[in-house]
Protein backbone atom coordinates (compact mmCIF):
# COMPACT_ATOMS: atom_id res chain seq x y z
CA UNK A 1 0.00 0.00 0.00
CA UNK A 2 1.47 3.31 -1.09
CA UNK A 3 2.16 5.75 1.64
CA UNK A 4 0.33 9.04 1.11
CA UNK A 5 2.40 12.14 0.93
CA UNK A 6 1.31 15.16 3.03
CA UNK A 7 0.96 18.69 1.77
CA UNK A 8 0.07 22.17 3.15
CA UNK A 9 -2.22 24.44 1.08
CA UNK A 10 -1.85 28.20 1.66
CA UNK A 11 -4.47 30.63 0.23
CA UNK A 12 -3.37 34.07 -0.94
CA UNK A 13 -4.38 36.68 -3.58
CA UNK A 14 -1.77 35.00 -5.83
CA UNK A 15 -3.60 31.68 -5.70
CA UNK A 16 -3.06 28.48 -3.76
CA UNK A 17 0.47 27.56 -2.76
CA UNK A 18 1.14 23.87 -2.15
CA UNK A 19 4.13 22.67 -0.23
CA UNK A 20 5.44 19.65 1.53
CA UNK A 21 4.86 19.53 5.20
CA UNK A 22 7.60 19.73 7.78
CA UNK A 23 9.88 17.65 5.55
CA UNK A 24 9.86 20.38 2.85
CA UNK A 25 13.37 21.68 2.20
CA UNK A 26 14.23 24.87 4.02
CA UNK A 27 14.55 26.87 0.77
CA UNK A 28 11.06 25.97 -0.26
CA UNK A 29 9.80 26.83 3.23
CA UNK A 30 11.40 30.24 2.87
CA UNK A 31 9.56 30.69 -0.45
CA UNK A 32 6.31 29.86 1.35
CA UNK A 33 6.95 32.47 4.03
CA UNK A 34 7.79 35.10 1.40
CA UNK A 35 4.60 34.35 -0.50
CA UNK A 36 2.55 34.72 2.69
CA UNK A 37 4.22 38.04 3.56
CA UNK A 38 3.54 39.39 0.06
CA UNK A 39 -0.13 38.46 0.29
CA UNK A 40 -0.46 40.26 3.62
CA UNK A 41 1.15 43.39 2.18
CA UNK A 42 -1.18 43.43 -0.85
CA UNK A 43 -4.41 42.97 1.09
CA UNK A 44 -3.66 45.41 3.91
CA UNK A 45 -5.20 43.03 6.44
CA UNK A 46 -3.94 40.18 8.47
CA UNK A 47 -4.97 36.89 6.90
CA UNK A 48 -5.15 33.85 9.02
CA UNK A 49 -3.17 31.02 7.55
CA UNK A 50 -5.56 28.39 6.41
CA UNK A 51 -3.97 25.01 6.21
CA UNK A 52 -5.32 21.64 5.24
CA UNK A 53 -3.64 18.36 5.27
CA UNK A 54 -4.90 16.09 2.54
CA UNK A 55 -3.71 13.05 0.77
CA UNK A 56 -1.94 13.17 -2.61
CA UNK A 57 -4.73 11.37 -4.38
CA UNK A 58 -7.28 14.03 -3.34
CA UNK A 59 -5.16 17.11 -4.11
CA UNK A 60 -6.25 17.76 -7.76
CA UNK A 61 -9.98 17.77 -6.97
CA UNK A 62 -9.56 19.86 -3.84
CA UNK A 63 -7.30 22.32 -5.61
CA UNK A 64 -9.89 22.88 -8.37
CA UNK A 65 -12.70 23.41 -5.88
CA UNK A 66 -10.70 25.80 -3.72
CA UNK A 67 -9.55 27.84 -6.71
CA UNK A 68 -13.16 28.22 -7.92
CA UNK A 69 -14.38 29.34 -4.51
CA UNK A 70 -11.45 31.69 -4.05
CA UNK A 71 -11.87 33.29 -7.47
CA UNK A 72 -15.59 34.00 -6.99
CA UNK A 73 -15.61 34.96 -3.33
CA UNK A 74 -12.37 36.81 -2.70
CA UNK A 75 -13.79 40.26 -3.52
CA UNK A 76 -16.86 39.76 -1.35
CA UNK A 77 -14.77 38.33 1.48
CA UNK A 78 -12.43 41.30 1.45
CA UNK A 79 -15.41 43.69 1.59
CA UNK A 80 -16.90 41.76 4.51
CA UNK A 81 -13.60 41.76 6.37
CA UNK A 82 -13.14 45.50 5.80
CA UNK A 83 -16.65 46.19 7.06
CA UNK A 84 -16.15 44.01 10.14
CA UNK A 85 -12.84 45.65 10.94
CA UNK A 86 -14.28 49.16 10.56
CA UNK A 87 -17.16 48.29 12.86
CA UNK A 88 -14.78 46.84 15.39
CA UNK A 89 -12.57 49.92 15.59
CA UNK A 90 -15.32 52.63 15.55
CA UNK A 91 -16.99 52.85 19.02
CA UNK A 92 -20.59 54.10 19.39
CA UNK A 93 -20.94 57.88 19.59
CA UNK A 94 -23.18 59.47 22.23
CA UNK A 95 -25.27 62.28 20.72
CA UNK A 96 -27.84 64.62 22.25
CA UNK A 97 -30.64 66.75 20.90
CA UNK A 98 -33.34 68.95 22.42
CA UNK A 99 -37.02 68.10 22.02
CA UNK A 100 -40.01 70.18 23.13
CA UNK A 101 -43.31 68.90 24.48
CA UNK A 102 -46.06 70.11 22.16
CA UNK A 103 -49.52 71.34 23.11
CA UNK A 104 -51.63 68.34 24.13
CA UNK A 105 -48.74 65.89 23.62
CA UNK A 106 -47.89 63.01 25.92
CA UNK A 107 -44.27 62.33 26.82
CA UNK A 108 -44.26 59.21 24.64
CA UNK A 109 -45.66 61.13 21.65
CA UNK A 110 -42.92 63.72 22.04
CA UNK A 111 -40.29 60.95 22.02
CA UNK A 112 -41.80 59.32 18.94
CA UNK A 113 -41.74 62.65 17.09
CA UNK A 114 -38.04 62.84 17.95
CA UNK A 115 -37.36 59.47 16.29
CA UNK A 116 -37.61 57.11 19.29
CA UNK A 117 -39.20 53.73 18.49
CA UNK A 118 -42.64 53.09 19.97
CA UNK A 119 -41.54 50.41 22.45
CA UNK A 120 -38.76 52.59 23.89
CA UNK A 121 -41.02 55.67 24.04
CA UNK A 122 -43.71 53.80 25.97
CA UNK A 123 -41.23 52.17 28.35
CA UNK A 124 -39.52 55.52 29.04
CA UNK A 125 -42.88 57.21 29.78
CA UNK A 126 -43.89 54.39 32.13
CA UNK A 127 -40.61 54.78 34.01
CA UNK A 128 -41.13 58.56 34.24
CA UNK A 129 -44.65 58.10 35.63
CA UNK A 130 -43.18 56.34 38.69
CA UNK A 131 -41.34 59.50 39.85
CA UNK A 132 -43.29 62.36 38.27
CA UNK A 133 -46.95 63.36 37.97
CA UNK A 134 -47.49 63.33 34.20
CA UNK A 135 -50.42 65.74 34.51
CA UNK A 136 -47.92 68.45 35.47
CA UNK A 137 -46.00 68.08 32.20
CA UNK A 138 -46.49 71.40 30.43
CA UNK A 139 -46.34 72.36 26.78
CA UNK A 140 -43.04 73.99 25.87
CA UNK A 141 -41.00 71.88 28.32
CA UNK A 142 -37.51 71.29 26.89
CA UNK A 143 -36.17 67.72 27.17
CA UNK A 144 -32.58 66.68 26.38
CA UNK A 145 -32.52 63.29 24.63
CA UNK A 146 -29.43 61.06 24.39
CA UNK A 147 -28.69 58.43 21.72
CA UNK A 148 -25.95 55.86 21.11
CA UNK A 149 -25.09 56.05 17.41
CA UNK A 150 -23.07 53.70 15.18
CA UNK A 151 -22.70 53.84 11.39
CA UNK A 152 -25.55 51.33 11.13
CA UNK A 153 -28.02 52.33 13.88
CA UNK A 154 -29.12 54.82 16.55
CA UNK A 155 -30.44 53.68 19.92
CA UNK A 156 -32.32 55.91 22.40
CA UNK A 157 -30.52 55.73 25.77
CA UNK A 158 -32.27 58.31 27.95
CA UNK A 159 -33.62 61.81 28.64
CA UNK A 160 -33.16 64.65 31.13
CA UNK A 161 -35.33 67.67 31.93
CA UNK A 162 -36.02 70.18 34.71
CA UNK A 163 -39.73 70.54 35.51
CA UNK A 164 -38.73 73.04 38.21
CA UNK A 165 -35.70 75.25 38.70
CA UNK A 166 -34.31 73.13 41.54
CA UNK A 167 -35.41 69.69 40.34
CA UNK A 168 -33.92 67.45 37.65
CA UNK A 169 -35.41 64.20 36.30
CA UNK A 170 -33.30 61.63 34.43
CA UNK A 171 -34.51 58.61 32.46
CA UNK A 172 -31.87 55.97 31.61
CA UNK A 173 -31.90 52.70 29.70
CA UNK A 174 -31.06 49.76 31.95
CA UNK A 175 -28.16 47.47 31.08
CA UNK A 176 -30.52 44.58 30.44
CA UNK A 177 -33.74 44.52 28.50
CA UNK A 178 -34.47 45.77 25.01
CA UNK A 179 -36.91 48.41 26.26
CA UNK A 180 -36.25 48.72 29.99
CA UNK A 181 -35.80 52.18 31.54
CA UNK A 182 -35.47 53.60 35.03
CA UNK A 183 -36.25 57.20 36.09
CA UNK A 184 -34.76 59.17 38.98
CA UNK A 185 -35.62 62.57 40.45
CA UNK A 186 -33.12 64.71 42.35
CA UNK A 187 -33.00 68.19 43.82
CA UNK A 188 -30.40 70.56 42.39
CA UNK A 189 -28.32 72.29 45.11
CA UNK A 190 -29.09 76.02 45.28
CA UNK A 191 -26.77 78.71 46.60
CA UNK A 192 -27.71 82.32 47.25
CA UNK A 193 -25.52 85.20 46.18
CA UNK A 194 -25.70 88.87 47.08
CA UNK A 195 -24.97 91.20 44.19
CA UNK A 196 -24.45 94.96 44.42
CA UNK A 197 -24.52 97.27 41.40
CA UNK A 198 -25.07 100.89 40.47
CA UNK A 199 -25.45 102.79 37.23
CA UNK A 200 -26.63 105.86 35.38
CA UNK A 201 -29.94 106.08 33.51
CA UNK A 202 -29.46 107.28 29.94
CA UNK A 203 -32.68 106.30 28.17
CA UNK A 204 -34.64 103.96 30.47
CA UNK A 205 -34.31 102.10 33.75
CA UNK A 206 -34.35 98.78 31.89
CA UNK A 207 -31.49 99.85 29.64
CA UNK A 208 -29.44 101.03 32.61
CA UNK A 209 -30.02 97.72 34.41
CA UNK A 210 -28.99 95.75 31.34
CA UNK A 211 -25.72 97.69 31.08
CA UNK A 212 -25.05 96.86 34.74
CA UNK A 213 -25.74 93.16 34.12
CA UNK A 214 -28.87 93.05 36.29
CA UNK A 215 -31.53 90.46 35.30
CA UNK A 216 -34.70 91.87 33.71
CA UNK A 217 -36.80 90.21 36.42
CA UNK A 218 -34.99 92.22 39.10
CA UNK A 219 -35.47 95.47 37.18
CA UNK A 220 -39.16 94.63 36.69
CA UNK A 221 -39.50 94.21 40.46
CA UNK A 222 -37.73 97.52 41.00
CA UNK A 223 -40.18 99.29 38.71
CA UNK A 224 -43.13 97.56 40.36
CA UNK A 225 -42.04 98.59 43.87
CA UNK A 226 -41.38 102.21 42.89
CA UNK A 227 -44.53 102.40 40.74
CA UNK A 228 -46.46 103.46 43.85
CA UNK A 229 -44.62 106.75 44.08
CA UNK A 230 -42.77 107.37 40.78
CA UNK A 231 -44.12 107.85 37.27
CA UNK A 232 -41.37 106.24 35.20
CA UNK A 233 -42.52 108.02 32.05
CA UNK A 234 -42.56 111.58 33.40
CA UNK A 235 -40.30 111.61 36.48
CA UNK A 236 -37.19 109.78 35.21
CA UNK A 237 -34.66 111.84 33.23
CA UNK A 238 -31.27 111.07 31.61
CA UNK A 239 -28.55 111.48 34.23
CA UNK A 240 -30.63 110.06 37.09
CA UNK A 241 -28.87 107.20 38.87
CA UNK A 242 -29.70 104.02 40.75
CA UNK A 243 -28.02 101.56 43.06
CA UNK A 244 -29.24 98.14 44.06
CA UNK A 245 -28.44 95.20 46.32
CA UNK A 246 -30.25 91.98 45.48
CA UNK A 247 -30.22 88.33 46.44
CA UNK A 248 -30.09 85.83 43.53
CA UNK A 249 -30.51 82.04 43.93
CA UNK A 250 -28.28 80.03 41.57
CA UNK A 251 -27.30 76.44 40.89
CA UNK A 252 -23.81 75.32 41.86
CA UNK A 253 -22.90 75.76 38.19
CA UNK A 254 -23.84 79.46 38.42
CA UNK A 255 -27.13 79.35 36.51
CA UNK A 256 -29.72 81.79 37.94
CA UNK A 257 -32.90 80.03 39.06
CA UNK A 258 -36.13 81.26 40.53
CA UNK A 259 -36.79 84.86 41.38
CA UNK A 260 -34.23 87.08 43.02
CA UNK A 261 -35.19 89.52 45.78
CA UNK A 262 -34.27 93.19 46.04
CA UNK A 263 -32.76 93.86 49.47
CA UNK A 264 -32.06 97.55 49.00
CA UNK A 265 -32.37 100.06 46.16
CA UNK A 266 -32.12 103.79 45.74
CA UNK A 267 -33.19 106.00 42.83
CA UNK A 268 -31.78 109.50 42.50
CA UNK A 269 -34.58 111.34 40.68
CA UNK A 270 -34.15 115.05 39.96
CA UNK A 271 -31.50 115.33 42.66
CA UNK A 272 -33.66 113.62 45.31
CA UNK A 273 -32.60 110.20 46.63
CA UNK A 274 -35.45 107.74 47.20
CA UNK A 275 -34.19 104.59 49.02
CA UNK A 276 -36.23 101.47 49.76
CA UNK A 277 -35.50 98.54 52.08
CA UNK A 278 -37.04 95.08 52.11
CA UNK A 279 -38.50 94.12 55.49
CA UNK A 280 -39.46 90.56 56.44
CA UNK A 281 -41.80 90.32 59.43
CA UNK A 282 -41.84 87.45 61.86
CA UNK A 283 -45.03 86.11 60.26
CA UNK A 284 -43.11 85.87 56.91
CA UNK A 285 -44.94 88.79 55.28
CA UNK A 286 -42.74 91.11 53.21
CA UNK A 287 -42.97 94.81 52.43
CA UNK A 288 -40.70 97.67 51.31
CA UNK A 289 -40.15 100.80 53.41
CA UNK A 290 -38.47 104.14 52.87
CA UNK A 291 -35.63 105.42 55.09
CA UNK A 292 -38.14 106.75 57.66
CA UNK A 293 -39.92 103.42 58.08
CA UNK A 294 -43.00 104.19 55.95
CA UNK A 295 -44.29 101.58 53.54
CA UNK A 296 -43.82 102.55 49.89
CA UNK A 297 -46.84 100.46 49.02
CA UNK A 298 -50.02 102.32 48.21
CA UNK A 299 -53.53 101.12 47.58
CA UNK A 300 -52.90 101.21 43.79
CA UNK A 301 -50.02 101.12 41.34
CA UNK A 302 -49.88 104.24 39.21
CA UNK A 303 -48.35 102.30 36.31
CA UNK A 304 -49.78 98.75 36.07
CA UNK A 305 -47.63 97.70 33.08
CA UNK A 306 -43.82 97.49 32.96
CA UNK A 307 -41.66 99.33 30.42
CA UNK A 308 -44.60 101.26 28.95
CA UNK A 309 -44.91 104.86 27.73
CA UNK A 310 -47.95 107.12 27.96
CA UNK A 311 -49.60 107.56 24.57
CA UNK A 312 -52.71 109.41 25.75
CA UNK A 313 -53.46 111.11 29.05
CA UNK A 314 -56.62 111.69 31.08
CA UNK A 315 -59.11 114.38 29.89
CA UNK A 316 -60.69 115.78 26.71
CA UNK A 317 -59.01 114.80 23.44
CA UNK A 318 -59.68 114.35 19.73
CA UNK A 319 -60.55 110.68 19.40
CA UNK A 320 -58.14 109.07 16.89
CA UNK A 321 -60.84 106.86 15.34
CA UNK A 322 -64.12 108.71 15.86
CA UNK A 323 -62.77 112.08 14.66
CA UNK A 324 -64.32 114.32 17.33
CA UNK A 325 -63.49 115.55 20.85
CA UNK A 326 -64.37 113.07 23.55
CA UNK A 327 -63.57 112.68 27.22
CA UNK A 328 -60.76 110.17 27.71
CA UNK A 329 -61.54 108.64 31.09
CA UNK A 330 -58.24 106.88 31.58
CA UNK A 331 -54.58 106.77 30.61
CA UNK A 332 -53.21 104.82 27.66
CA UNK A 333 -49.87 103.04 28.12
CA UNK A 334 -48.22 101.95 24.88
CA UNK A 335 -46.25 98.70 25.03
CA UNK A 336 -45.52 95.71 22.75
CA UNK A 337 -48.20 93.06 22.37
CA UNK A 338 -47.82 90.43 25.09
CA UNK A 339 -46.33 92.76 27.73
CA UNK A 340 -47.61 91.64 31.19
CA UNK A 341 -50.27 93.80 32.89
CA UNK A 342 -50.38 93.80 36.71
CA UNK A 343 -53.31 94.16 39.06
CA UNK A 344 -53.01 97.77 40.28
CA UNK A 345 -54.20 96.66 43.71
CA UNK A 346 -55.48 93.65 45.60
CA UNK A 347 -59.16 92.93 45.06
CA UNK A 348 -61.83 90.80 43.43
CA UNK A 349 -62.52 90.45 39.68
CA UNK A 350 -65.99 91.82 38.94
CA UNK A 351 -66.02 91.47 35.16
CA UNK A 352 -63.83 89.69 32.62
CA UNK A 353 -64.53 89.26 28.91
CA UNK A 354 -65.06 91.10 25.62
CA UNK A 355 -66.87 94.45 25.90
CA UNK A 356 -67.51 96.68 22.86
CA UNK A 357 -64.84 99.26 22.10
CA UNK A 358 -62.79 98.12 25.13
CA UNK A 359 -62.11 94.81 23.44
CA UNK A 360 -60.96 92.40 26.10
CA UNK A 361 -62.08 94.07 29.31
CA UNK A 362 -61.28 93.54 32.98
CA UNK A 363 -62.68 95.27 36.07
CA UNK A 364 -61.33 94.74 39.61
CA UNK A 365 -63.03 95.88 42.85
CA UNK A 366 -60.67 97.10 45.58
CA UNK A 367 -61.17 98.33 49.14
CA UNK A 368 -62.43 101.86 50.01
CA UNK A 369 -64.81 101.98 47.03
CA UNK A 370 -62.03 101.87 44.40
CA UNK A 371 -62.33 100.09 41.04
CA UNK A 372 -59.75 99.69 38.26
CA UNK A 373 -60.54 98.99 34.59
CA UNK A 374 -58.23 97.52 31.94
CA UNK A 375 -58.96 97.44 28.20
CA UNK A 376 -57.70 96.28 24.75
CA UNK A 377 -55.77 93.26 26.07
CA UNK A 378 -54.58 90.44 23.81
CA UNK A 379 -55.43 87.76 26.39
CA UNK A 380 -56.17 87.20 30.07
CA UNK A 381 -54.32 85.18 32.66
CA UNK A 382 -56.05 81.78 32.12
CA UNK A 383 -56.23 81.13 35.87
CA UNK A 384 -58.57 84.07 36.45
CA UNK A 385 -62.38 84.10 36.49
CA UNK A 386 -65.19 86.35 37.69
CA UNK A 387 -65.12 86.37 41.49
CA UNK A 388 -61.43 85.39 41.74
CA UNK A 389 -59.27 87.28 44.22
CA UNK A 390 -56.02 88.83 42.95
CA UNK A 391 -53.07 90.41 44.72
CA UNK A 392 -51.43 93.69 43.88
CA UNK A 393 -48.72 93.15 41.26
CA UNK A 394 -50.15 89.82 40.06
CA UNK A 395 -50.22 89.39 36.26
CA UNK A 396 -53.85 89.56 35.16
CA UNK A 397 -53.59 90.08 31.38
CA UNK A 398 -51.30 91.00 28.48
CA UNK A 399 -51.11 94.09 26.28
CA UNK A 400 -52.93 93.89 22.95
CA UNK A 401 -55.05 95.87 20.49
CA UNK A 402 -58.50 94.31 20.75
CA UNK A 403 -61.67 96.40 20.35
CA UNK A 404 -61.55 100.00 19.09
CA UNK A 405 -57.79 100.51 19.07
CA UNK A 406 -55.12 102.02 16.82
CA UNK A 407 -52.28 99.85 18.14
CA UNK A 408 -51.12 97.72 21.08
CA UNK A 409 -51.62 99.52 24.40
CA UNK A 410 -53.35 99.31 27.77
CA UNK A 411 -56.29 101.58 28.54
CA UNK A 412 -56.32 102.02 32.33
CA UNK A 413 -59.05 103.69 34.41
CA UNK A 414 -59.51 104.34 38.14
CA UNK A 415 -62.96 104.91 39.68
CA UNK A 416 -63.36 106.13 43.28
CA UNK A 417 -66.88 105.65 44.67
CA UNK A 418 -68.30 105.62 41.13
CA UNK A 419 -66.43 108.72 39.93
CA UNK A 420 -63.69 108.53 37.26
CA UNK A 421 -60.38 110.06 38.44
CA UNK A 422 -56.96 110.64 36.87
CA UNK A 423 -54.82 107.56 37.74
CA UNK A 424 -51.64 109.64 37.68
CA UNK A 425 -52.75 112.34 40.11
CA UNK A 426 -55.22 110.74 42.50
CA UNK A 427 -53.92 110.59 46.06
CA UNK A 428 -53.44 107.00 47.10
CA UNK A 429 -53.89 105.87 50.72
CA UNK A 430 -50.57 105.16 52.43
CA UNK A 431 -49.50 101.78 53.79
CA UNK A 432 -48.21 100.78 57.22
CA UNK A 433 -45.69 102.80 59.28
CA UNK A 434 -43.05 101.27 61.58
CA UNK A 435 -42.98 102.58 65.12
CA UNK A 436 -41.36 101.84 68.50
CA UNK A 437 -39.42 98.56 68.67
CA UNK A 438 -40.14 97.81 65.03
CA UNK A 439 -38.64 101.11 63.92
CA UNK A 440 -35.53 100.53 66.10
CA UNK A 441 -35.02 97.08 64.55
CA UNK A 442 -35.51 98.58 61.10
CA UNK A 443 -32.91 101.31 61.69
CA UNK A 444 -30.38 98.73 62.89
CA UNK A 445 -30.97 96.51 59.86
CA UNK A 446 -30.81 99.53 57.57
CA UNK A 447 -27.27 100.34 58.78
CA UNK A 448 -26.19 96.74 58.25
CA UNK A 449 -27.49 96.73 54.67
CA UNK A 450 -25.74 100.00 53.82
CA UNK A 451 -22.44 98.61 55.13
CA UNK A 452 -22.91 95.37 53.17
CA UNK A 453 -23.69 97.26 49.96
CA UNK A 454 -20.58 99.43 50.30
CA UNK A 455 -18.42 96.36 51.04
CA UNK A 456 -19.61 94.46 47.98
CA UNK A 457 -19.05 97.43 45.68
CA UNK A 458 -15.54 97.85 47.12
CA UNK A 459 -14.73 94.21 46.37
CA UNK A 460 -16.08 94.65 42.82
CA UNK A 461 -15.33 98.26 41.85
CA UNK A 462 -16.07 97.68 38.16
CA UNK A 463 -19.43 96.09 38.84
CA UNK A 464 -21.37 99.29 38.29
CA UNK A 465 -20.38 99.26 34.62
CA UNK A 466 -19.86 95.54 34.04
CA UNK A 467 -21.84 93.70 31.39
CA UNK A 468 -21.68 90.61 33.62
CA UNK A 469 -21.20 91.51 37.30
CA UNK A 470 -19.04 89.18 39.38
CA UNK A 471 -21.19 88.18 42.37
CA UNK A 472 -19.84 87.80 45.88
CA UNK A 473 -21.22 84.97 48.00
CA UNK A 474 -22.48 86.03 51.39
CA UNK A 475 -24.85 84.71 54.02
CA UNK A 476 -28.43 84.20 52.92
CA UNK A 477 -29.92 86.66 55.43
CA UNK A 478 -32.93 87.83 53.33
CA UNK A 479 -33.24 91.43 54.52
CA UNK A 480 -34.19 93.45 57.55
CA UNK A 481 -36.23 91.29 59.93
CA UNK A 482 -38.59 92.78 62.47
CA UNK A 483 -41.21 91.48 64.85
CA UNK A 484 -44.89 92.09 64.25
CA UNK A 485 -46.69 94.31 66.74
Amino acid sequence: METSKRYILLKSPLGLVRADSLRTPSVFRMLMVGTLALSVGLSGHYWKRQAAVITASAVPAVEDAVRAVADSATGQAVARVNKAVSQAIVPPVVTTRIAEVGEGQTFAEMLEDAGVVDADATAAMNALARVYNMQKLRAGQDVTLTFSRTPQSEVFTGATFQPEDAREITISREATGAAAFVATSKMIPIVRERIAAKGEIRSSVYEAGERAGIPHAIMATLIKVYAHSIDFQRDIRPGDTFEILYDQPKTVQGKPVGEGAIIYAALRVGGEIKPIYRVTFIDKTVDYFDARGRSVRRALLRTPVAAAHITSGFGMRMHPLLGYSKMHKGVDFGAPTGTPIFAAGSGVIEELGFKGGFGRYLRIRHARGIQTIYGHMSRFNPRLYRGARVNQGEVVAYVGSSGRSTGPHLHFEVHVKGKTVNPLSVKMPAGRVLEGAQLAQFKSGQSHIQAEFASLLKKNPNQQNAAQPQPVKVSANPAVSVKNN
